[in-house]
């Protein structure tokens, strides 16, 4: 029996070597190692890479940024790349795998730079005005819808530290805010006021003189040409004399110089278009004996203007009226054999019914003159200054450019009762300030400014409420003749 128990215990033994010789011990699997990781601190939506040995490409690693697992995670044979989650904080990252955790080190989560406003202007603006904001983490390359109290503008331009958007038509005061991606931030509240004038332009086509005037809506901010509002005249006629906008009524006054056939002498003529009515009409001023016609004034549907003839022996100069609804015409005053002023800078005040005119004498002696229209008593007072063109507006302020030599002007305004200047309101570097106009809404004066050697123009607005001005080159002056003036319907 014990040789039998040997024997089998032999067989076992022999059976067993033979079973550990086919089967040797497995290999273990080795462990992930992560050499570096880079970047050491970056946003939300950012790219992390892990580099490290043992990495199996066929293997799910999951990421956790402070316990937020990335859902975007690649394999490859030295690296693993991460895409960092949105809600991921500042905190441990940790590769978990095959039933482990490899903390890999920490990774600071940084903010998305906020759009910093640190200032705007203007802080009071008109709709179709530019409005600035000056800031920080502006990218030019993200696009920003900016509101004003909820009326999305156009934004016209954006650099790294402006972003520059136009107040939209229907804005209204009230808080401004900054769209971009995701985000709105207040900018800050704004004053918008009312421009509640509308811009028309004379337009003379096609290079005549006269043939074919237009009057034209004008954008207000820009000067651009927008719709065309009436066929002011379109007969032949020898030159353009002057224009006046007659508020009262809401119509247009235009003298020139006609002639009914050949060989006779030329007349002066008048022609209106209402803008209420649509109705246009016209008269002849004077007959071909007038050397003048100039529209000084226009008040209470009463043409006012200069009717000068030569009557064989001196220069007649007569002030004269005619009424815009059946142009009869009367003389208010004649003045003596010897008057040879220039009396085009003219304007009517309402509240003393007096017409007054800015001139000089032969002397060069600048002159304020008053002319009473119920009277027609003539006032004449020497002034200090000279004026190349005047507005008087409905509260009968009366604004003036005075001439400093070249292209150096000043915008004044003249106190009505001496005719002196009052104040300074701005300096002008340009050729001609051709006229003014003032719109008492917005309290804004409006000039058509050209330069006389090449024949371009600008529109030129000064804001009263502040002091700032703009200066914006009129475009289109190859298909059409230049602006004879605008105007402004208040």
């Amino acid at each position: 029996m014990k040789s039998l128990f040997k024997y089998l215990m032999m067989i076992i033994m022999v059976i067993g070597c033979s079973n550990n010789d086919e089967n040797p011990t497995q290999e273990v699997p080795k462990n992930l190692v992560i050499i570096s990781y880079s970047p050491l601190a970056a946003m939300a939506g950012d790219e992390i890479t892990f580099v490290g040995q043992n990495i199996d490409v066929s293997k799910e690693y999951t990421i956790l940024f402070n316990g937020i697992a990335s859902t975007e995670v690649q394999n490859f044979p030295t690296e693993i790349k991460a895409i960092i989650p949105t809600d991921a904080t500042t905190g441990e990252i940790v590769i978990k795998y095959d039933g482990k955790s490899l903390n890999v080190g920490e990774l600071e989560i940084i903010e998305e730079p906020q759009l910093i406003i640190t200032s705007f202007s203007p802080t009071t603006a008109f709709t179709g005005d530019e409005v600035t904001f000056v800031g920080e983490n502006i990218d030019p390359a993200i696009t920003y819808l900016v509101s004003f109290n909820g009326i999305e503008g156009e934004t016209t331009n954006v650099t790294e530290t402006e972003i520059v958007a136009i107040v939209p038509q229907g804005a209204t005061s009230g808080e401004i805010t900054i769209s971009y991606e995701d985000s709105t931030i207040s900018a800050g509240t704004i004053e918008i006021t009312d421009e509640l004038d509308k811009l028309y332009g004379y337009l003379p086509i096609e290079g005549a003189d006269c043939e074919v005037l237009k009057i034209h809506n004008l954008n207000i901010n820009t000067g651009a040409l927008s719709d065309e509002v009436a066929l002011l005249h379109n007969q032949s006629c020898y030159s353009y004399l002057s224009s006046n906008f007659y508020r009262e009524a809401n119509i247009f006054v235009h003298s020139f110089t006609t002639r009914y056939a050949q060989g006779l002498p030329f007349g002066k003529a008048c022609v209106i278009y209402n803008l209420t009515t649509g109705a246009r009409g016209g008269w002849t001023l004077s007959d071909g004996a007038d050397y003048d016609g100039n529209i000084l004034a226009a008040h209470n549907n009463k043409i006012y203007y200069l009717y000068r003839y030569y009557d064989s022996i001196d220069d007649i100069y007569e002030i004269r009226s005619t009424s815009i609804n059946n142009s009869n015409n009367s003389t208010l005053y004649e003045f003596p054999t010897d008057f040879i002023y220039d009396i085009g800078h003219s304007g009517f005040l309402p509240s003393t019914n007096e017409l007054v005119f800015f001139t000089k004498n032969e002397s060069d002696q600048p002159i304020f003159m008053k002319l009473n229209i119920e009277t027609s008593i003539l006032i004449n007072t020497n002034i200090s200054d000279t004026y190349s063109s005047i507005f008087i507006t409905k509260t009968e302020r009366i604004f003036g450019v005075k001439s400093l030599g070249g292209d150096e002007h000043e915008i004044v305004e003249i106190d009505k009762n001496s005719g002196n200047i009052l104040s300074v309101l701005a300096s002008v570097s340009i050729r001609e300030i051709k006229n003014l106009d003032y719109s008492l809404s917005s309290n804004r004066i409006y000039a058509l400014l050209e330069q006389d050697y090449n024949d371009d123009q600008y529109l030129y607005v000064l804001n009263l409420n502040d002091g700032t001005s703009t200066i914006t080159p009129l475009e289109g002056q190859s298909n059409h003749k230049d602006f004879y003036g605008i105007y402004l319907n208040n």
